[in-house]
């Protein structure tokens, strides 16, 4: 599977972007300077479904930054074959998102950048309390800026066990398309740029110096809330 990468060193992000075999296209935005993380899907409509057009969806979390290579770094590579089809080197297993509000006007003020890269989601933007915590307050807003942007899910959507109400059921074994449900997502980046090799510059122990990138695999488990079952994707 091909995937394009491109650094922009002036907005300090790194895309990474490819077709699956299904069809969904998958764009991952890392936004170093603000410390966001933007995973964008485009999903085709399923024709057994009755369904026309495509369905957006983009989930934003707290970046870690160790996971890539900086936009610096990734711009003054020269890659031989930079679309070569990689394999990668170590695989990072699973990392687990349970989004928990719709994330509006937030992601401008989060990172303009991953606000354009989402902005075809329009309401189908999710992020996690947690996270927002995480992100440092921006220059002239307060902590508390973000919080009162966002909408968190109902209450019901967000129960864990029995004290806090009946948990919903997973949108798969939801069986009345109307009724809301809890969506789960899968998407693997089958490798991405997360760190650099240096290669000696003589036999005898001379200066290193940067040769090529060391590539990860990660795989990443959505969970959000939707209003009803059937505007969750059955193919992600």
């Amino acid at each position: 599977m091909q995937e394009n990468i491109t650094a922009n060193v002036s907005e300090d992000t790194i895309t990474l972007e490819f077709m699956r075999l299904d069809g969904v296209y998958v764009s991952q935005l890392v936004d170093f300077t603000n410390e966001v993380e933007a995973m964008k899907l485009i999903l085709p409509g399923e024709e057994e479904l009755g369904q026309s057009g495509h369905q957006t969806l983009c989930f934003l979390t707290h970046a870690a930054q160790a996971d890539f290579i900086t936009p610096d770094a990734m711009a003054k590579l020269r890659q031989k074959n930079p679309g070569t089809v990689r394999m990668a080197e170590e695989d990072k297993g699973w990392r687990q998102t349970t989004a928990t509000a719709w994330a509006g006007r937030a992601a401008r003020l989060l990172s303009p950048a991953a606000a354009r890269h989402c902005g075809p989601a329009r309401d189908q933007l999710y992020l996690r309390a947690a996270d927002l915590a995480r992100w440092a307050p921006r220059p002239g807003l307060e902590q508390s800026s973000y919080t009162s942007v966002v909408t968190p899910f109902p209450a019901h959507a967000l129960a864990s066990d029995v004290s806090e109400g009946t948990p919903l059921a997973a949108c798969v074994s939801e069986p009345d398309p109307a009724k809301d449900c809890i969506c789960h997502l899968e998407v693997c980046v089958n490798w991405y740029p997360c760190g650099l090799k240096y290669c000696k510059g003589k036999p005898q122990g001379g200066l290193s110096y940067r040769c090529g990138i060391k590539t990860c695999h990660r795989c990443h488990r959505y969970r959000h809330y939707v209003r009803r079952r059937d505007a969750c994707p059955t193919r992600a």
